[in-house]
């Protein structure tokens, strides 16, 4: 019996090669989107943490306002922080987004490669059985041409 040899066996190679790659690709930038929306929560904290602090300071019964308005200055550069993380996460959440896309289209192309791969093994085995079939039928036809033709009962 031959053995099932696929053509673009080294082709399927390469594709599988290439969705591995875009999944850990994919996986990678998902991760830093996460980061990113750690430093992003972090900053918001930080954010509500300094208004609290005010507040804090403004329900003193002996208000300082040179104290006040330190912490008051303090929450621009914090917002600003804010909004440069969601930009961040922003771009990271796009670039895994592009990820997702060239992973799940590695992914499709790789498939169809091992369709096409799973058909030439069912037309392979098909061959295979007929080529086993007319064996068989060779060797019966020889077995019963050599038992010579074959006698009945009223012949005799």
């Amino acid at each position: 019996m031959a053995r099932f040899r696929f053509p673009l066996s080294r082709l399927l190679r390469v594709r599988e090669l290439g969705e591995e790659l875009a999944r850990n690709e994919l996986l990678a930038a998902e991760s830093r989107v996460q980061e990113a929306e750690r430093r992003l929560a972090a900053a918001r904290d930080e954010v509500r943490a300094a208004f609290a602090h005010i507040a804090r300071l403004q329900s003193s019964p002996r208000i300082e306002a040179e104290l006040v308005l330190a912490a008051q200055r303090s929450v621009p550069a914090l917002e600003r922080r804010v909004r440069t993380r969601e930009e961040e996460r922003s771009g990271l959440r796009i670039a895994a987004d592009a990820a997702r896309e060239a992973w799940q289209a590695a992914r499709v192309d790789k498939r169809a490669l091992e369709r096409l791969e799973d058909r030439a093994k069912g037309v392979f085995r098909e061959s295979e059985r007929a080529l086993e079939d007319k064996a068989l039928q060779e060797q019966v036809d020889r077995k019963a041409a050599l038992a010579g033709p074959v006698r009945l009962k009223d012949e005799v």
